[in-house]
């Protein structure tokens, strides 16, 4: 079969080696910061069955990419890593003592309109907090949210926190049917205030609840926006989730990360598992969000472990888009030594590479029979430190010293006996 201009699958992506290391750098430091907070890494499969993630990811549904096994079973590729974590609390670690705290790094599938910084494959770093309800749990995900943005070297971001449940309140106390709650949070979700005016105008709310919902979206700020809306609300529900928002906020000074926080109670998420607490990360180079997340204490229950959750999501793809946006550099990668060895030394040249590389450094060989000129052209492109050769001194090696300033590849004659042995 001869596949058209062997284009990749809509969606998909190659990370070529450049941006292969930056990704997997960007990676590992998010992975020491989880485990300096102590999260402990966890890994899931990349398919679940689809009924599993459909009670986990109300609105994904159709999104997902769905399949049969040979059973008959109808199983799918996991769009985001809450209900698989969910999943696994409730079975591995259910016996195990609270908090547990689980980080991954992980690609997801969703199957939608391709866009920069997410494609229908893509990946993601977060960290699930289970068993624990309080807002100090709350404002350390938020807090790990903050560090690992500034640990990427990002800057100029920011992040809105809101709680649902002010708007549950006000709509139950309305006794608004699920239905239309769900069409409200999502209007507001998706910004869609001219659709959330229709809704409200055709519910049951009267005019200070349409007031409250309506106001949401201009209440952003500090403390005072707190103040602000306990003058729009006069059911206990609502009451109680600006009294815990702003537990959140107190901790989140104490923990030094208030610069970067802003009370917005326009802020809903759009998964349907949220509870309370939610928040989102934006960055002016990008005009969408770079992470989210928020409490789920409902949906570990679901898989009968009736445990509150909290947690959030990093998309990676974004945040190396947003780095480069903002200029960041960086540390180039040390690609170490290429080894040029004359033949009738290979034992002492591989001696020499397998020394070279106990103490740390890259070595490739020279494998590819071509003139020293080739070979630095070689090197210069992948970045390579420096050319050693290990024999006899040939005129076009003598040669390529007049290009070394030139090339910034470091080329010279190796005599073994100069190499310290270190056995």
């Amino acid at each position: 079969m001869v596949f058209d201009k062997l284009q990749r699958p809509e969606g998909t992506k190659d990370y070529l080696p450049q941006m292969a290391v930056k990704k997997r750098k960007l990676e590992n430091k998010l992975n020491q910061l989880f485990a300096s907070w102590g999260y402990q890494e966890i890994i899931t499969p990349s398919f679940e069955f689809y009924d599993l993630l459909s009670a986990g990811t109300e609105g994904l549904q159709a999104k997902m990419y769905k399949f049969f096994n040979r059973k008959g079973e109808i199983l799918a590729l996991r769009p985001e890593m809450t209900a698989p974590i969910a999943r696994v609390a409730a079975t591995e670690f259910r016996d195990k003592p609270l908090p547990l705290r689980l980080c991954y790094q992980s690609n997801v599938f969703r199957y939608e309109t391709p866009r920069a910084g997410r494609n229908r494959e893509f990946y993601q770093a977060g960290i699930e907090l289970l068993g624990i309800e309080t807002p100090l749990g709350d404002a350390e995900v938020i807090a790990i949210a903050t560090e690992s943005l500034l640990a990427s070297g990002l800057r100029n971001f920011k992040i809105d926190i809101g709680d649902v449940d002010y708007f549950t309140g006000i709509m139950q106390a309305a006794k608004m049917d699920s239905r239309s709650q769900t069409e409200v949070r999502q209007a507001l979700s998706n910004k869609n205030f001219v659709r959330l005016e229709e809704l409200l105008a055709d519910s049951k709310l009267n005019p200070q609840q349409q007031e409250a919902i309506l106001r949401s979206q201009n209440l952003r700020g500090g403390l005072e926006v707190i103040e602000e809306a306990k003058q729009l609300v006069d059911n206990q529900d609502s009451l109680e989730a600006l009294i815990n928002l702003e537990a959140v906020y107190r901790d989140l000074e104490l923990l030094g990360v208030a610069e970067y926080i802003f009370l917005d109670l326009s802020v809903v998420r759009s998964f349907d598992y949220y509870t309370g607490i939610v928040f989102e990360g934006y960055t002016k180079e990008l005009g969408y969000t770079i992470c989210g997340g928020g409490r789920y204490d409902k949906l570990v229950e679901k898989f009968d472990y009736p445990i509150p959750a909290t947690g959030f999501a990093l998309g990676i793809d974004r945040l190396l888009l947003s780095l480069e946006n903002q200029g960041y550099q960086f540390k180039e990668v040390e690609m170490g030594t290429l080894l040029i060895i004359n033949p009738a030394q290979k034992e002492e040249g591989f001696d020499l590479a397998r020394k070279l590389r106990q103490t740390g450094e890259n070595v490739e060989l020279e494998i590819y029979k071509r003139e020293i000129e080739e070979v630095i052209n070689y090197a210069v492109d992948k970045g390579i430190e420096r050319i050693l050769y290990v024999g006899v001194n040939e005129e076009g090696l003598v040669k390529s010293f007049v290009r070394k300033e030139v090339c910034e590849v470091e080329v010279k004659e190796v005599k073994l006996e100069e190499v310290a042995d270190d056995e």
